[in-house]
């Protein structure tokens, strides 16, 4: 309860989006205290205003905490969500998607790991995402869900419209196809030098 008592008023606060939301409730009507029963009422209004902002700080706290922006980070990938290869010790790598959960009602993240070897990428992911979607009180069918589905083709380094790799490309591949460049360039220039002469 946000609710302080001092020797003239009552006070009610709640804190949310850098604003703290207060009521003050007097305790002293033309300079005398409050009888017992006007004590009593005047705790029960406090309680319920106190219940009234709790229960706008809480939507306040729920609507930020399901925004796109706090789901999802600007390189398109899933917050709380990593690929990694798990090694321990008397075991093979194990290829798996790591899962953090932190939302408000929880007092430490939850970590969990779905394997990639054991169901397939685009199975893991989907489980992956389940998962994170239950933990912050998701609907599977949410608009936003299907955006963070979308993220799929970010973890495979795909562009989502035609699967093509655009992605993550690897130096080496780079690295190739400017060497076939330069020798399609030269073996051009060769060419040219050749009809000149």
């Amino acid at each position: 309860m946000a609710i302080s008592v001092s020797e003239d008023y009552i006070r009610v606060y709640r804190a949310w989006n850098s604003k703290e939301h207060q009521v003050y409730y007097p305790l002293k009507i033309d300079g005398r205290y409050l009888t017992e029963d006007e004590l009593l009422a005047t705790l029960e209004e406090a309680q319920a205003k106190d219940l009234e902002l709790a229960q706008r700080q809480r939507a306040h706290f729920m609507r930020k905490d399901l925004s796109i922006e706090r789901l999802v980070h600007s390189d398109g990938k899933i917050v709380g969500l990593k690929e990694r290869v798990r090694h321990r010790e008397g075991r093979k790598p194990a290829h798996v998607f790591e899962i953090r959960v932190n939302t408000e009602g929880l007092s430490k993240p939850k970590f969990r790991t779905i394997s990639i070897d054991r169901h397939g990428y685009d199975k893991a992911f989907e489980m992956s995402l389940d998962i994170i979607c239950k933990e912050r009180g998701l609907d599977k069918h949410s608009p936003i869900r299907k955006i963070m589905m979308e993220s799929l083709y970010t973890y495979k380094g795909q562009s989502p419209k035609d699967g093509e790799k655009v992605l993550n490309a690897k130096s080496i591949e780079i690295s190739d196809m400017e060497r076939a460049l330069m020798e399609h360039v030269q073996a051009f220039k060769d060419k040219k030098n050749v009809i000149k002469g």
